[in-house]
């Protein structure tokens, strides 16, 4: 026996004194620590970093990533990883590491020094600035070196905060003022318009009904130059107004984030941002709304987690966190994954058969594979499909080669080879507009469109609206 083995062995009895007896595990846990090796014990540091960096789902899905390749780092996964939350993920502890190892990774320099670094400025931020010619012939110290006493003396924490910063300043910096500060954040792309027509709106009501004012007239609308259309009605202008301003808001927003160096957000988030700053809410989505007491939301869909590992091969349905993992003690005994739940174990069920000795997680799973085939031959192959839907890399390895070789029904025929393409036909070239005599394709100077001109740079229709021109009537036969 290994001394890798006997560490893992020893964990693996502490496992099932733990369901027992708490406390004698808990004494007996230094002792099975002294058998790791100096590989294990770097392995059970970085598990440790990893779990300490990242929340537990996505630690796990690194943990299967970085050893997927590696035999023995499998083993001692299966064996060490917990099979629940071991909650060593603090979000502001985990932040403040993985940048103190990024400074470390690049400084070649550990974490230790680079958070010694960190606590060491303040001191020698606070020694005098040493001019240029003194830096190679440096006097002799006339003066204390710094300690906790001296310190004391030269101020609180606050005025040596004071005096660092304003000796980093090279140069004045201007201050913005405080209207423009508080404009920015309170009121800049702010629209108060629909406010402002509401209150118009309702004060003339009053002063109509007080008899101040007359009855509005409706008035005739009068074309202004050919082709000109009717005004739409004020709502409607009001309405597609507010959704274009809510969509140059939200283009604000995102390229706001882009200068700023910061993720960019979904189009839906820049909208929803939009609609809060403008305070126009309800133009931001040009979709049909909500009918009445009804809601978009599908709440048993988004109420349901996604499910994890194996499901019972029973009842299929998900399992607890214990019933995952690849070594049962639910019997009193360690044995292989028996593939079912809780209910179906204690009705006397069958499941999976038990493993020799030194089994792996492959062969857990091909042993999965063949029970599906064997039990269930119809729906072999969509069981397995849903599990590979959700499997990492190396189950999808050992899923993918069981239905290659595996007589199942249910196969996908192979497709019918394609005809060769024809060749592709040359499309005839498109010509323009033929230009009249005397014209050329150019910038109108009255519409400003670019379309046919005449020689002093006008098109037909200024021409004949400025009245440069007078089209003939045409004449009919009698």
């Amino acid at each position: 026996m290994t001394e890798s083995s006997a560490f893992l062995d020893a964990i693996a009895e502490l496992d099932l004194t733990f369901t027992t007896d708490r406390r004698a595990a808990r004494k007996a846990f230094p002792a099975a620590l002294a058998l790791a090796t100096p590989q294990e014990r770097e392995f059970l540091d970085r598990l440790a970093d990893t779990f300490t960096l990242y929340p537990f789902a996505s630690a796990m899905k690194r943990l299967e990533a970085q050893y997927a390749a590696e035999p023995d780092n499998q083993h001692r996964l299966v064996a060490l990883v917990p099979d629940t939350d071991p909650a060593l993920f603090i979000r502001d502890r985990a932040d403040r590491l993985a940048e103190m190892q990024a400074r470390g990774a690049r400084n070649k320099t550990s974490v230790e020094d680079e958070y010694s670094a960190t606590h060491a400025g303040l001191p020698t931020a606070e020694l005098p600035r040493t001019p240029m010619r003194q830096w190679r012939n440096p006097p002799a110290r006339t003066y204390l070196a710094p300690s906790r006493d001296t310190e004391k003396s030269r101020g609180t924490a606050e005025q040596i905060k004071y005096r660092i910063a304003h000796r980093a300043k090279r140069r004045p910096i201007e201050v913005e003022p405080e209207v423009v500060t508080r404009y920015v954040a309170e009121n800049l792309y702010t629209d108060t318009v629909d406010a402002e027509l509401a209150d118009a709106r309702a004060a003339e009501t009053r002063a109509r009904e007080r008899g101040l004012l007359a009855a509005p007239q409706s008035g005739s609308w009068t074309p202004r130059f050919p082709g000109d259309k009717p005004p739409v009605d004020s709502e409607e202008a009001r309405t597609l107004w507010n959704h274009l301003y809510v969509g140059y808001v939200a283009e604000q927003h995102q390229q706001a984030l882009a200068l700023a160096g910061k993720q960019a957000v979904s189009d839906d988030r820049a909208l929803a941002k939009a609609a809060t700053r403008t305070t126009l809410h309800g133009y931001s989505d040009r979709r049909t709304a909500i009918p009445f007491q009804g809601n978009g939301l599908d709440y048993d869909h988004e109420a349901m987690n996604p499910v994890r590992g194996w499901r019972c091969v029973s009842c299929f349905i998900e399992r607890a966190d214990t019933d995952q993992h690849i070594t049962h003690t639910h019997t009193g005994g360690l044995r292989s994954d028996d593939g079912l739940c809780d209910v179906c174990r204690a009705d006397d069920r069958p499941g999976l058969p038990p493993l020799p000795a030194g089994f792996t997680a492959r062969d857990l799973a091909r042993t999965y594979t063949r029970f599906f085939a064997h039990k269930y031959p119809q729906a072999a192959r969509g069981l397995l499909a849903e599990v590979r839907g959700r499997a990492p890399q190396w189950l999808i390895a050992v899923i993918d080669e069981f239905l290659a070789t595996a007589a199942l029904p249910g196969a996908t025929p192979e497709p019918d080879p394609q005809p060769p393409l024809a060749p592709a036909q040359r499309q005839p070239r498109r010509r323009g507009p033929v230009l009249g005599a005397g014209q050329r394709t150019g910038r109108c100077d009255a519409c400003t469109r670019i379309t046919a001109v005449n020689t002093d740079n006008l098109c037909t229709p200024c021409l004949v609206w400025i009245g440069l021109d007078t089209p003939a009537t045409p004449r009919r036969a009698a």
